[in-house]
């Protein structure tokens, strides 16, 4: 025991040393939507969405928000109790939730319901409304473990609940192998297979399981740490006597097979497959990145490889291997060792050591083996701006108000020699060339040191001399790039005595460089200008620049420090983190707090690589070390889920709906939607299109939803992409298809049946129109046709009668009788003009008019011989309005009238005239002479008759015989 815990103490006390942030974590707590701070348990769904449950609700979480569920008396679909222990997910996607007093539900995540799986047994019986401690599904089988009240399983098809073992313990955890289940109880072990039982470790509790390797289990118990049993031998190992008497909480292996082992009480351990410990994890609330709690509950591995760790009462981290690859160094994390946090230089002692120079706290000496600070203490309080090392191994410090200074010896920093006669005591920047002399930038110009004097530079132009000279970087032939303040790039030719100013006027596209922190020159001989307007490069030969900058994918246009590793990219310091550009593509790759870095914001000359290729960067908040090789582009394709629709109030939940159809009445729609990257969703850029409105893909920055009103009718697709900071697309989210009903009018079919409806109205006009000038022609023809036929004859007798008349000189009879029958000729003629324009008169559409006609004719004609006749007309019949039907019914009723009068001889007659349906029926009939069947075809009236009877389309009869009179019968279609 005393050398468990001697080793306990040894391990705690190297912790000491600035912490390792590249085993950094998230945190998650209340104040980032988690419904309570103490997490029991993890699962991953198939979507990706990571559910959590607390000891008050069940969560669901998308990395950037929390959906909680609670149980509601007035919801009989809701949780059964607010305490969520344990979950499991089956091959179905249901996920079934063990509660602290409640039972077990079965969650649908598609529609977010839950069921009792008490309602789910056939049978009555069900025992398990109860403390539930642990789930696991192994063949479709729920294997359930209670507190005290035994194991049961639960046939998830033949929905068959059964009672395996009786036990009085606390099942904390259930682990299957292929013909075992291993129980973590509270009263050891047991292995239950083939209807029998083992109980191993009865005396210790046991709270994980972990399979480790072939038989082989990590068992993690309440006072002996972690064991390892091998059923095969049955023989019992520890695992690590430094941990062997901490409770363990939890065991996980990672995807590289490394152990993660969580503590009740001394936070979480990391160790190779062998017991060794890579890192022991103890809790710092002070630092955003550190695990904030030592008492670990549970411990779960997702499908990205992704250790998820809850704790009691400090909520939930997570872990990935390649989320944090910077290891950070700040006054906080090394324990106030590193006393300031606002880094200004940098440069490597032949010791592999590390000199650090801060504002106003001096000079550190840093040893990255140990991670240990040590103060030089004859620079207490001054501000380091420079550190170089010349070729003696000399060491020169460059201060800000307190001038140049040399270190001699390595082996004794803490002595010191001043250098006299500067231009200025602030020196900014510093250079130590090929003849072994200083080139020093100070507020006020230059400086050149040789053999420890300030030479004199009488040709030095005004403008550099009241300038601040920033960075400066040695070239071939005694040539020097100068970074100024106020006057761009200039180059110093110390041979020559010359100095040259350069500037981008000639290229109106290209800005003047300004504030020249930072002056790099790579392996093919470019020039890179770190600058407060971007990163350029700069062509000596044709002394022009080209500029990079935010638009180009710089995450600042502020460039502090450029360094290049062997794969020749080049790392730059920002005042918004990080970034590795690759100048043959044009490519930024960024790095932010979110990578590991402890703050956004570095300094000017503070950026500085070591002889092992290690990389310095310092800011305002301590400094990175990173080996750049080392840096891995992690991009984990993460589902992008589109859950929810909002429209104009109404929720659709999109995980258990395809195409929608919408009322054009709906002015407001909004997509809800989810990206699950647990690791680094900043850096993908998400964007969204919808399809119908525009094909763009327009970006989403740090929304979760999108909405749109005003939306014309018409088909939509609406769906999301992810795509890294290089421009490769990672992810597609499902495509949400959704139709706007137009209203009625606003249909394609409606407006087909308008112009339809116009065009057969054009149509119907015209053909009225052309009907109409038809009918006056047909009218025109008809009268004229009439006139000739009726009018021609019997003005032919008149002319005739006329000339006889003229030939007859006396006043004989046979004269008058040629002017009687002038004047019958005439008469008749009259009569045949009344009947063509009676027929044609509007006026006499109307029925009465037409039976009033009827009557008067027949009885002034019938009158006229004394024959007796009855006239029966039904006033009641249509009115005939078509001038052809009119016209013919009257001459066929005035012909066989005239008929009767003229030819019959008879004493009676009678007229009926009737309407049946859509006919009109003409009886007529006398009891004259008649006449013979062969006489039919005699005389032209029986013709006329029948000729207008076959116009009408109407039918006829006749009836007549010698002495028996004349019957006729019409038939008229109206």
């Amino acid at each position: 025991m005393r050398l468990s815990l001697l080793g306990i103490l040894c391990f705690l006390i190297t912790g000491i040393q600035a912490q390792d942030v590249s085993f950094g974590f998230k945190n998650y707590s209340l104040q980032d939507g988690l419904s309570q701070s103490t997490v029991y348990s993890f699962l991953e769904d198939e979507l990706g969405y990571i559910w959590i449950g607390t000891r008050d609700g069940l969560n669901r979480f998308d990395s950037d928000n929390f959906v909680t569920f609670y149980p509601s008396f007035e919801d009989s679909n809701s949780l059964s109790n607010r305490s969520v222990r344990s979950l499991v997910r089956d091959k179905n996607g249901f996920i079934w939730v063990g509660t602290d007093g409640g039972g077990v539900d079965r969650l649908d995540p598609s529609s977010n319901s839950f069921t009792k799986l008490c309602a789910l047994v056939i049978s009555n019986n069900c025992e398990l409304e109860t403390n539930i401690t642990s789930l696991e599904i192994s063949n479709n089988i729920l294997l359930i473990g209670t507190r005290n009240r035994g194991f049961f399983s639960f046939d998830i098809s033949e929905r068959i609940l059964k009672k395996e073992l009786e036990i009085t313990s606390t099942i904390w955890e259930i682990q299957t192998t292929n013909d075992k289940i291993l129980l973590a109880t509270s009263s050891g072990m047991a292995a239950y297979g083939s209807n029998e039982v083992e109980y191993i470790f009865q005396e210790e509790e046991i709270r994980s399981i972990e399979h480790f390797i072939d038989e082989k289990f990590l068992i993690g118990t309440k006072t002996k740490g972690v064991l390892i049993y091998d059923f095969s031998s049955k023989k019992v190992d520890t695992f690590n006597s430094i941990i062997s008497s901490i409770e363990i909480a939890s065991i996980e292996i990672d995807d590289d097979g490394k152990v993660w082992i969580a503590t009740d009480s001394q936070g979480l351990f990391l160790t190779e497959r062998d017991g060794r410990i890579i890192k022991h994890f103890k809790a710092s609330t002070q630092q955003a990145n550190q695990l904030q709690s030592n008492s670990i509950r549970t411990l779960f591995k997702d499908s990205n490889g992704i250790i998820w760790i809850g704790t009691n009462n400090s909520g939930f981290s997570n872990y990935f291997n390649y989320r944090y690859q910077f290891n950070s160094y700040s006054k906080e994390n090394t324990n106030d060792q590193l006393s300031s946090d606002v880094i200004l230089s940098f440069n490597e002692l032949n010791n592999g050591n590390i000199l650090i120079g801060t504002e106003q706290q001096g000079l550190f000496n840093f040893d990255p083996v140990s991670s240990s600070f040590k103060a030089i203490n004859v620079f207490e309080n001054e501000s380091i701006v420079a550190i170089e090392k010349d070729l003696k191994d000399q060491i020169w410090v460059a201060t800000d108000g307190s001038g140049l200074m040399k270190i001699n010896n390595q082996n004794y920093l803490e002595t010191v020699k001043n250098i006299d006669n500067l231009s200025d005591e602030s020196i900014l920047s510093l250079e130590v060339d090929k003849n072994e002399d200083i080139i020093a930038g100070s507020y006020k110009g230059l400086n050149v040191i040789s053999d420890d004097k300030v030479l004199e530079l009488s040709y030095a132009p005004k403008y550099l001399q009241g300038d601040r000279i920033l960075a400066i970087e040695e070239l071939k032939n005694n040539e020097y790039l100068l970074g100024t303040f106020a006057n761009g790039l200039v180059l110093f030719n110390r041979e020559n005595q010359v100095f040259k100013k350069y500037n981008s006027y000639s290229n109106s596209l290209v800005r003047n460089p300004e504030r020249i922190q930072a002056i790099h020159v790579d392996r093919k001989r470019r020039i890179w200008l770190g600058t407060y307007s971007g990163l350029y490069s700069f062509d000596k030969q044709t002394e022009t620049f080209k500029v990079y900058s935010v638009k180009d994918g710089l995450p600042s246009d502020v460039v502090y420090g450029i360094l290049e590793d062997k794969n020749q990219k080049l790392w730059l310091s920002t005042n918004a983190g990080i970034s590795k550009f690759d100048p043959e593509i044009g490519i930024f790759i960024n790095y932010s707090i979110s990578d590991g870095l402890l703050s956004n914001e570095f300094n000017g000359g503070a950026y500085f690589q070591d002889s092992k290729e290690n990389m310095y960067f310092g800011g305002v908040h301590g400094f990175v070390k990173f080996n750049p090789i080392k840096v891995k582009e992690t991009y984990i394709p993460s589902n992008i889920i589109v859950h929810g629709m909002n429209v104009d109030g109404d929720i659709l939940n999109l995980l258990n709906h395809d195409d929608l159809v919408i009322h054009d009445k709906k002015d407001f729609i909004q997509f809800d939607f989810s990206y699950l990257n647990f690791i680094n969703s900043e850096k993908f850029i998400l964007e969204y299109k919808l399809s119908g409105l525009s094909e763009n893909w327009i970006p989403v920055n740090k929304r979760r939803s999108i909405n749109f009103s005003g939306l014309a009718p018409g088909d939509y697709r609406f769906q999301l992409r992810a795509s890294n900071n290089i421009g490769e697309i990672s992810t597609y989210s499902k495509a949400i298809s959704f139709y706007i009903k137009p209203a009625f009018y606003k249909t394609w079919y409606f407006t087909a049946i308008i112009i339809l409806f116009i065009v057969i109205a054009i149509y119907s006009l015209f053909r009225y129109r052309m009907f109409y000038l038809l009918r006056e022609e047909e009218t025109r023809n008809r009268i004229a046709r009439d006139l000739h036929d009726d009018l021609s004859a019997t003005l032919s007798s008149i002319s005739f009668f006329s000339e006889a008349a003229k030939r007859e000189t006396d006043t004989s009879e046979s004269h008058s009788l040629y002017l009687r029958r002038i004047d019958e000729s005439a008469l008749e003629a009259k009569e045949k003009i009344n009947d063509i324009i009676w027929a044609i008169d509007p006026q006499n559409d109307d029925w009465d008019a037409f039976i009033a006609k009827c009557k008067r004719y027949a009885a002034e004609m019938l009158e006229s011989k004394n024959i007796e006749y009855v006239i029966d007309i039904d006033e009641s019949a249509c009115k005939i309005n078509t001038l052809n039907l009119r016209q013919n019914i009257w001459l066929i009723y005035k012909e066989v009238v005239t008929n009767i009068v003229r030819h019959s001889y008879a004493k009676n007659s009678k007229i009926v005239l009737t309407k049946q349906s859509n006919r009109l029926l003409l009886f007529v009939e006398d009891d004259g002479i008649g006449f013979k069947e062969e006489n039919r075809k005699k005389g032209n009236g029986i013709a006329n008759i029948i000729y207008r009877v076959k116009k009408m389309n109407a039918l006829h009869t006749l009836e007549s015989d010698v002495n028996k009179g004349t019957k006729w019968k019409f038939i008229i279609p109206i």
